[in-house]
């Protein structure tokens, strides 16, 4: 997957997500996307450099309750063509250890398979010969950067420091 070297602006003073890559997302990237027209728009910037965008369906139980909120979300997974990666016993056990690692809890178990699922990513990358380029997107600034460790290539970005359009 080609990475793409061109940053969006800083908000705050903090270095914005570079586009292209993976965009790992969680349950509140999903959320604002719904919600927020500076993600919306930042999620369509990221697929016009052909950044792949990602989530766990873990994710899935956290956002969707069958309810009529659960059409914009849907649109959301679909009009970006969100992957939605299924929990398999590596996935799980990966999310394990890296529960273990930051000495969390298994209160954290959906955030660390959003953060297993970016190492995978990160590791494909890695295995094709590919400098890994994956931004996982949360509002969770606490627990999600303990998770993703300090996993070369994997970066967390909080989705309230989108920039405005």
């Amino acid at each position: 997957m080609a990475v793409c070297a061109r940053s969006v602006s800083a908000v705050r003073g903090r270095r914005a997500a570079r586009l292209g890559g993976v965009l790992v997302l969680d349950n509140d990237a999903i959320n604002k996307a719904a919600t927020d027209r500076n993600v919306a728009i930042f999620f369509a910037a990221a697929l016009r450099k052909q950044a792949r965008l990602v989530t766990s369906s873990a994710v899935l139980t956290e956002i969707l309750r069958g309810s009529d909120r659960d059409t914009k979300l849907n649109h959301v997974l679909s009009s970006t063509r969100t992957v939605v990666e299924p929990v398999t016993e590596d996935l799980a056990r990966a999310a394990g250890k890296l529960i273990g690692d930051a000495g969390f809890d298994s209160t954290e178990v959906v955030d660390a398979l959003v953060a297993a699922t970016a190492h995978m990513y990160a590791d494909r990358a890695e295995a094709a010969g590919q400098q890994p380029d994956v931004l996982i997107l949360t509002a969770d600034a606490t627990h999600l950067p303990g998770l993703a460790g300090d996993r070369k290539g994997v970066r967390v970005q909080n989705v309230k420091d989108i920039p405005s359009s």
